[in-house]
C-alpha cells in the first residue's frame, strides 16, 4: 500500500499533487472554453479510462449520496455549478494527462524528475512489496500506556523495554516518534498547522502537516508494521488540547481495524475514503483544511498499529490525568525500587522514602514526595552519596517547597548522614557541596 509522491509542475504552478493537477487542467480548460454545453463537458471528461465520472453539474451530483465526500467545491461555469471529483491515483491521472496533452496541448511536467512513470512501473512494485512486509510485533494488546511516577523511576526505561522486548521494534527507530511535552508545545506542532513563506515579495500561507499526523499517516500506509508515539512528561501541558479529536479516535473500539495492504498507490485522502468505503463502520473525525477557502474537511482515523504510551511526573499545581484520559488510557503508578539502588546507600535509600511517607502523611497523595532510584544506582562511594543527596535537599527545598523542619525529621536520623549540619537548609546545602567534592566554588 504505498503511497504515489509524484508531483507535477503546471499552468505557473509547482510540485501539484494528483487531486490539484486534474483540477488545475479542468478550470484552466473551463476558462479557454467558456461556451461548452453540459453534455460537451461529459463526452471530454467523464470517460470510462478516468474511472470516475470527473465532472457533475448541480442536478446530477445531488442525485449522488456519497459526491460530497468524492468531489471539490463548486465552481461557477456560466449558470451552472459543476464538481470536479477528488478521486485521482496513479491509474486514471496517467490518461488522463496524456488526454490534456494531446487533446489540449497542454505542457504538464513531473516536478520529481521521474520522466515516465511507466518505465518505473517493476521499480515501483517492488517497493510495494517492501512497503507491505511485517515489521515489529502487532500482538501486543495494550494500545494506550501512561506510566505516572514521581522523577527517576523508570518510566522512559519501562517504554523501551515494551518497544524492544513486546513489539522487537529496537532496529526500526524509524518506526517510533518521541515527543517531549513543555509548556510551549502546540496543537500547530502536534496535528496540523499553517506554515508561512516569503516567494517574490509577497507571503504565501500554506498546511504545515505535524509530527503526529505524519505518524498516522505513515502507519495508515503500512498496516502490517507497529508503530510507537511515545509523550514524555504530558503533565507539562494539556494533552487534550495538543492532540484534539485524536483523543476520541484512539479507544480501542474507534480504531481502524483490519485495514489491508495491497499493491495500488494511493494519497492518504484516497487511502481513509478506501478504508471508510471497505469498512462502513470504521470511526473518524473531520478536521478543516486551515488555508483552503473550502468548506471541505479532511478524514482522520486511527490505524489500531500505532501504541501510544505516555509518561508524566507529579504535579503540585494541576490534575496530571484530565478525566477522558483516565477512560482511555491504561494507567500504571511506577514506584522507586530500592533492590536495585547499589548496595553503598540501599539502607538509606530505602529507609528515606518510608520516612517520608511517615512524615508527609497528612498532605494529599504523599507518596509525590517519593525519590525516584535513578540517580541511586552507581553511588558507591561517600562523594557521590553526598552529590546524590545534594539533589534531593534542593528538590524537597525549591520543587516540593517542604519546610526544613519537616525535611529535617525525615532525614536526621537515617544512615550515612552523620557529621552534617543539619540547622537548616543553607547549612547543610553548604555542607554537602564541599564534602561532594565542589571545591571550585571557594
Amino acid at each position: 500500500m504505498a503511497k504515489d509522491t509524484t508531483k507535477y509542475n503546471f499552468n505557473g504552478k509547482t510540485n501539484l499533487g494528483k487531486n490539484k493537477l486534474a483540477k488545475e487542467i479542468i478550470e484552466k480548460y473551463l476558462s479557454e472554453n467558456t461556451n461548452k454545453t453540459y453534455e460537451d463537458l461529459q463526452k471530454i471528461f467523464n470517460r470510462k479510462e478516468f474511472s470516475y465520472k470527473v465532472i457533475l453539474n448541480e442536478k446530477d451530483y445531488l442525485n449522488g449520496k456519497k459526491n460530497s465526500k468524492r468531489f471539490f467545491p463548486a465552481i461557477q461555469y456560466g449558470k451552472d455549478n459543476l464538481y470536479i471529483t477528488n478521486q485521482w491515483g496513479y491509474w486514471n491521472i496517467e490518461p488522463f494527462i496524456e488526454m490534456a496533452q494531446k487533446e489540449f496541448g497542454y505542457k504538464i511536467e513531473i516536478a520529481n524528475n521521474i520522466t515516465n512513470t511507466k518505465k518505473n512501473q517493476i521499480k515501483e512494485d517492488e517497493d510495494n512489496k517492501r512497503d507491505n512486509i511485517s515489521l515489529g510485533k502487532l500482538d501486543f494488546s495494550h494500545k494506550n500506556l501512561l506510566l505516572k511516577g514521581v522523577p527517576g523511576t523508570g518510566k522512559s526505561r519501562a517504554i523501551e523495554n515494551i518497544i524492544n522486548k513486546k513489539l522487537e521494534l529496537q532496529n526500526h527507530k524509524e518506526n517510533i516518534l518521541r515527543i517531549n511535552i513543555h509548556s510551549a508545545s502546540s496543537n500547530a506542532d502536534l496535528m496540523q498547522g499553517i506554515g508561512i513563506s516569503s516567494k517574490d515579495g509577497k507571503i504565501e500561507y500554506k498546511e504545515k502537516q505535524g509530527l503526529i499526523l505524519n505518524l498516522i499517516e505513515r502507519a495508515t500506509f503500512h498496516p502490517n508494521q507497529s508503530f510507537v508515539l511515545i509523550l514524555e512528561e504530558i503533565q507539562e501541558n494539556s494533552l487534550n488540547e495538543l492532540i484534539g479529536d485524536l483523543i476520541y479516535l484512539i479507544e480501542e473500539d474507534k480504531r481502524a481495524k483490519n485495514i489491508v495492504a495491497d499493491d495500488k498507490e494511493y494519497e492518504y485522502q484516497e487511502l481513509i475514503e478506501k478504508i471508510i468505503e471497505d469498512n462502513p463502520k470504521t470511526a473518524y473525525v473531520e478536521i478543516p483544511y486551515l488555508v483552503n477557502d473550502s468548506t471541505a474537511y479532511r478524514k482522520m482515523i486511527m490505524p489500531n498499529n500505532l501504541y501510544i504510551f505516555c509518561t508524566s511526573n507529579y504535579r503540585d499545581d494541576k490534575k496530571v490525568i484530565e478525566d477522558n484520559l483516565l477512560r482511555r488510557f491504561e494507567v500504571l503508578e511506577i514506584y522507586p525500587k530500592a533492590d536495585v539502588v547499589h548496595e553503598y546507600c540501599r539502607d538509606f535509600f530505602s529507609q528515606l522514602n518510608e520516612k517520608i511517607l511517615e512524615v508527609m502523611k497528612d498532605e494529599i497523595h504523599p507518596d509525590r514526595f517519593l525519590i525516584g532510584h535513578s540517580n541511586w544506582l552507581k553511588v558507591d562511594n561517600e562523594e557521590k552519596f553526598y552529590r546524590a543527596f545534594l539533589k534531593v535537599v534542593v528538590e524537597f527545598k525549591d520543587i516540593k517547597e517542604v519546610e526544613f523542619s519537616e525535611f529535617k525529621e525525615i532525614v536526621e536520623n537515617l544512615p550515612l548522614v552523620d557529621g552534617l549540619d543539619l540547622s537548616s537548609y543553607k547549612a547543610l546545602i553548604e555542607n554537602l557541596q564541599t564534602k561532594a567534592g565542589y571545591d571550585f566554588l571557594d
